[in-house]
């Protein structure tokens, strides 16, 4: 893309960067630059708990700037040496990050235009709640009122954004998407699912907000599908309490837990080997593996939060089924033991993404943004 006969300069600022993860700045600073944009994404060189272990390696036709880390608050670093001077875009991820109420300064200072995107949809509970509910009506309102162009991650961050904190000004959905080209249907190898005719796989921390035991409950309620099994990927707080529902309910050869760290690059060979992807949270952002999954062929069955309400279509790519609801999940997954309907639900399932969420349409989308304020 072509600016007074330059490229247009482009940051996305975002308080933790980690390729291995390759998450929402990443498939978005690629498809700008495959749009022609010059990019860099603007990171503290601190790493987010759950990714302290992850290597920061890779190489990217866009540019990465990390950050001195002066002190991090609670997995909100403070940064020092930043300066957006030839930028024309700033990119700013989430209203909350000291980096970005720093990025916003320096681009005022500057005369850089800035994009703000909101993903949250909901408020913490405990203290970092209590400090964000704060820090929303002080500093962060700042943001969501000052930046020249306003996005939310999906409908429902949309929702919260004007409900909750009051946001009248005009807001635009800009999903995050998938690679349709890495994420695809594959054949499966038995790496990583081994066992089992019918293959369930859920992704999630292991935390009390991704609803896990309701799942277990469920498999618990197919006693006429013995050759199902349950394939959880994660680590975290309720690993043992989950364990222990296992045990309690006599499922140990129907649910296995994985804890193997599997780069992207892998994930598609993960995904297809399995039936059907569950993403069975009490509370979801977003919901990125339900994604995934999709566009590597698979039904989901999700719950009506967050960003599944937009990514799953009832009925014809996957199910949506109520929070808590072990029955109906269950019923889900009965009814998707039929294969064909497995299949044709799969097919619609990776018709959607490629049509709705690849980073290329994402990508255009933001183009019109952008040209829009420059």
């Amino acid at each position: 893309m072509k600016h007074n006969n330059i490229r247009m300069k482009i940051c996305i600022v975002v308080s933790y960067f980690t390729p291995y993860v390759r998450g929402n700045e990443y498939g978005l600073a690629e498809s700008l630059t495959k749009l022609g944009y010059d990019v860099t994404i603007i990171a503290s060189k601190g790493k987010a708990p759950r990714e302290v272990k992850k290597d920061f390696s890779g190489e990217f036709d866009f540019k990465v700037k990390y950050l001195p880390t002066l002190l991090d608050i609670g997995e909100n670093p403070v940064v020092s040496g930043l300066n957006l001077e030839g930028y024309d875009v700033a990119l700013l991820q989430e209203d909350y990050p000291f980096i970005c109420h720093k990025a916003y300064a320096e681009a005022k200072r500057c005369g850089v235009k800035t994009i703000l995107s909101l993903v949250r949809g909901y408020y913490p509970r405990g203290h970092k709640g209590f400090f964000l509910r704060l820090f929303d009506q002080l500093k962060n309102k700042e943001l969501r009122e000052g930046a020249d162009g306003l996005t939310a991650r999906c409908s429902a961050t949309k929702d919260f954004v004007e409900r909750e904190l009051g946001v009248k000004r005009e807001i635009e959905i800009m999903y995050s998407g998938v690679d349709t080209t890495l994420f695809r249907p594959m054949e499966p190898t038995g790496k990583y699912l081994s066992e089992g005719q019918f293959k369930l796989l859920t992704i999630a921390r292991l935390h009390r907000y991704k609803g896990l035991e309701y799942l277990i409950e469920a498999m618990g309620l197919l006693q006429e599908m013995q050759e199902a099994k349950l394939y959880i990927l994660g680590k975290g707080s309720e690993e043992e309490n989950l364990k222990k529902l296992v045990k309690r309910l006599a499922l140990e050869r129907n649910v296995e837990f994985l804890q193997q760290s599997i780069p992207n690059y892998e994930m598609p060979f993960l995904y297809g080997e399995c039936d059907v992807y569950v993403q069975p949270s009490i509370i979801e952002p977003y919901g990125i593996a339900v994604l995934e999954a999709m566009a590597c062929g698979k039904p989901v069955i999700g719950t009506k939060v967050g960003g599944m309400l937009d990514t799953i279509k009832d009925g014809e790519t996957g199910f949506l089924v109520e929070v808590g609801n072990a029955e109906e999940i269950a019923d889900r997954i009965m009814i998707l033991r039929d294969g064909d309907k497995r299949a044709e639900m799969g097919e619609k399932a990776r018709d959607r993404v490629v049509e709705n969420f690849d980073w290329m349409v994402i990508g255009r989308k933001y183009q019109e943004i952008i040209e829009d304020l420059v």
